[in-house]
């Protein structure tokens, strides 16, 4: 597309010609009378000469004449297309054809050029930013050489991709550029400009929650770099099936162009109902119902009921993205969760119970870069528990304030196989009672997506893990691991799987099975150390699993399916299979 797209700059980029081309008519000598020019007009022409030229090889305009010819009569359109021709090699200023009648009673025709000025210097003006030198070392008109106007429409024509290459902004040659008769070849260019921007194909999203992710608007230079960049912005919205494209469109002005943005929009709300199965909560039924793009405004909206064995959850959230005109966005989430939980005293004691929260959080965020976004939030929630977990476990209220610093620069919202995304949050709580203290901890995850194979493979790695650098985390806080989502072979939260220091690694190889299917293999490897315990990352080798999986791309969105072996007790293999949405990471 982008190569019909510079076409299009191409053919109506304007450019005049440096060359004057003087034709002389049939130049008979005039004291001649009527008759006997008739008469001279049917003698054949002699001999055929060049004059004028100093730095042009003769041989070079000889083969330029194809229509004058030695004995055949002179013709007044022959000369002229000749000379046409001769002009059309680029180093003339003028060309004349001129008729004599020569002393032995013959025709001779001579062709008389006038050569254009040797080339001193070349002067480029208006493309601020470039490295023009690096250009005019490579173009066709070069200095100590005759000006040669064809070179220098080859050369405006090249300029235009050249600037783009280097800079992302194809500039457009004006007409005010020639040669001097000192040979000082002068060009004037300027960037084409952007005039009107239109979307189409947006059933739902209005555009402007398209046009606010551009960083630049008509009347702005048209840089196709910077285009790219802010379309895969608008990609990575999730909103759309495949990556927007554009064209550019000609107008009424030959340095100005309109834009129009092409998208396909993608299923963005769902209504879900239904049961599932975690490793946490057994078998669960939900209702889920979601909205990343409510009412076309680009604002994410999310109502969620659960209900299991030992389980029941509310939770509702709200976004949104651009709470002001530079990015920064609003979030706020309530809930109010009932888990069954338990509490190992010894190996044979454990006090069984349920954790009740009720809760909610307010987070602020915007842009700190291109591709980085930091937010702060504010989260309160008070904690009380009910059964036999009430006897070793006090009721408590707790006040968080958060910050994280978020980069994402993979290729795709939902399966990305380039670039990274790197994620850093600290959090700082308050607990509101006299037995609990304050406390802070900080979390880290990175995960990078590579092709291999030209396209066939992608290797996905992650690498997260967290501490808590003061005070004790209440259990709640606690970090865990386990199940379908971080270290597969393992039950989520299981013992050695919880504490306030987590390390965990995943590896998977992605690659195509058939249309919409596709197959994975993995390696996970994830620890959890209680506060009295030293972090050594050699735990690890007791504390992996690996597996195999596939991947379904349906309407409804990617279904995750993986069967993974962790080792038991006994240090023996022991299968788990897991269920989910997406990838994993």
């Amino acid at each position: 597309m982008l190569g019909g797209t510079f076409m299009r700059f191409f053919k109506h980029a304007r450019f005049k010609s440096t060359v004057t081309l003087c034709l002389a008519a049939l130049l008979m000598v005039l004291f001649v009378q009527p008759g006997a020019a008739q008469r001279l007009q049917d003698i054949p022409v002699s001999a055929v000469v060049i004059r004028g030229n100093a730095l042009i090889d003769t041989a070079i305009i000889q083969r330029a004449i194809t229509k004058t010819r030695v004995g055949f009569p002179a013709n007044q359109r022959y000369l002229e297309d000749d000379c046409l021709a001769i002009g059309s090699l680029g180093y003339f200023e003028n060309v004349e054809a001129k008729v004599e009648l020569t002393p032995e009673g013959t025709i001779m025709v001579a062709f008389v050029v006038e050569e254009n000025p040797v080339v001193s210097e070349i002067v480029i003006k208006g493309a601020q930013g470039l490295p023009i030198n690096e250009f005019i070392k490579q173009m066709k008109v070069k200095p100590g050489e005759v000006f040669n106007s064809n070179h220098l429409i080859e050369d405006l024509y090249s300029f235009s991709e050249w600037s783009y290459e280097v800079q992302g902004k194809p500039h457009f040659a004006t007409e005010n550029y020639g040669v001097s008769k000192a040979g000082v070849v002068t060009i004037e260019v300027m960037p084409y400009k952007l005039g009107k921007i239109s979307v189409e194909g947006n059933e739902k999203t209005k555009d402007h929650v398209i046009l606010r992710e551009l960083t630049f608007g008509p009347g702005d230079d048209i840089d196709i770099v910077q285009v790219f960049k802010d379309l895969h912005k608008v990609f990575m919205l999730e909103f759309f099936d495949e990556p927007p494209s554009f064209v550019f469109e000609a107008t009424d002005r030959a340095d100005v162009y309109n834009m129009v943005i092409h998208v396909k929009e993608t299923k963005t709300g769902s209504a879900d109902f239904g049961v599932g199965y975690s490793s946490k909560s057994g078998i669960f039924g939900y209702v889920d119902i979601s909205d990343r793009n409510l009412f076309g405004n680009g604002q994410y909206g999310s109502l969620f009921f659960e209900i299991g064995k030992g389980t029941r959850s509310y939770r509702l959230r709200f976004r949104e993205p651009y709470l002001l005109p530079d990015g920064t966005s609003f979030e706020i989430s309530l809930y109010n969760t009932h888990d069954k939980v338990k509490e190992k005293i010894d190996d044979d004691l454990s006090k069984i119970g349920t954790a009740h929260v009720l809760g909610g959080s307010i987070a602020f965020g915007r842009p700190l870069g291109e591709y980085t976004r930091g937010s702060l939030s504010l989260r309160a929630e008070s904690h009380n528990f009910s059964g036999d977990i009430e006897e070793v476990w006090e009721p408590f209220k707790l006040l968080t304030i958060g910050a994280n610093v978020e980069t994402n620069t993979s290729n795709h919202p939902f399966a990305p196989t380039q670039g990274y995304v790197s994620y850093l949050g600290l959090e700082t709580g308050l607990t509101f009672n006299g037995e609990k203290a304050s406390y802070s901890k900080l979390t880290v995850d990175h995960r990078r997506y590579y092709e291999l194979l030209d396209d066939k493979l992608v290797l996905a790695v992650r690498g997260s893990g967290g501490r808590a650098l003061t005070g004790t985390l209440p259990d709640p806080e606690l970090f865990r691991i386990g199940g379908s989502e971080t270290l597969r072979g393992y039950a989520y939260g299981e013992e050695g799987l919880a504490g306030d220091k987590v390390l965990l690694f995943n590896t998977e190889l992605r690659f195509p099975l058939w249309d919409f299917l596709s197959g994975v293999v993995f390696f996970d490897a994830g620890k959890a150390w209680e506060k009295d315990e030293r972090m050594n990352p050699l735990d690890l080798l007791h504390s992996n699993g690996f597996g195999i999986g596939v991947r379904v791309d349906t309407p409804l969105g990617l279904l995750r399916f993986d069967y993974g072996w962790g080792l038991n007790e006994e240090h023996g293999r022991e299968g788990h299979f897991y269920f989910g949405l997406g990838h994993t990471f």
